[in-house]
């Protein structure tokens, strides 16, 4: 039987070996990043690398992060194949006759999805387990590459993940089952930087537009 989140990483790895190679997303996001949203904060020096940095990172955490929520909710008794067979489906759609067309571009909407999954799933089993499965705070790192991505793209892949998390049902566990989803959880011993807030690093932020001096706000 296949290694699931292997193939996941050998995409990833052609995809940042492609970046490495030919800078084509780095070179695009001179025009991009014009246009992102003004209250994503980046550094003021080669912003583009900073974003391409925090890119590769974002989509690396990808196998290891969803194989673990795969091992709790296996644990728990949750069925987690759909959500694993449709990330994989959608990385392994990617076309690898051309490896130098690979790039980081080109995975960027199917890391979104996977991230975005995770977070929902997170968010649901976190009232149920009275914990958070996955120690993840992923809302900067979304919301900067939902503006990478558009729009348009983003809602359909926000609508696809909330599909999924339907699909996954986490409405009601078995008290047995979560007494071993939740002790499997604590055999983890995090290290640190297993679970990093990407943008933070990168010094990637989100800051409130600042308003004119002249505006009143005696209303």
């Amino acid at each position: 039987m296949p290694d699931h989140y292997q193939l996941i990483q050998q995409c990833i790895d052609r995809a940042v070996t492609a970046e490495q190679a030919r800078g084509r997303f780095r070179r695009s996001l001179h025009d991009t990043l014009p246009s992102l949203h003004r209250s994503i904060h980046l550094p003021q020096r080669d912003a583009p690398l900073h974003i391409t940095c925090f890119v590769i990172r974002y989509i690396q955490a990808i196998p290891s992060w969803l194989k673990r929520l795969d091992e709790l909710c296996h644990a728990g008794g949750l069925n987690f194949v759909p959500v694993r067979e449709l990330i994989l489906h959608s990385f392994s759609e990617i076309p690898e006759r051309q490896p130098h067309e690979h790039g980081l571009g080109s995975i960027l909407d199917e890391a979104y999805l996977a991230h975005r999954t995770m977070e929902e799933i997170n968010d649901a089993l976190h009232p149920i387990c009275g914990t958070p499965l996955l120690p993840m705070d992923p809302m900067v790192a979304n919301l900067v590459v939902r503006e990478l991505l558009g729009e348009a793209l983003a809602c359909q892949l926000d609508s696809l993940a909330d599909v999924l998390l339907h699909r996954f049902e986490p409405t009601e566990l078995d008290p047995k089952r979560l007494v071993s989803m939740i002790l499997h959880k604590q055999r983890y011993d995090d290290a640190p930087g297993e679970w990093p807030d990407f943008a933070r690093h990168m010094q990637i932020d989100l800051r409130a537009p600042s308003l004119p001096h002249h505006m009143d706000l005696s209303h």
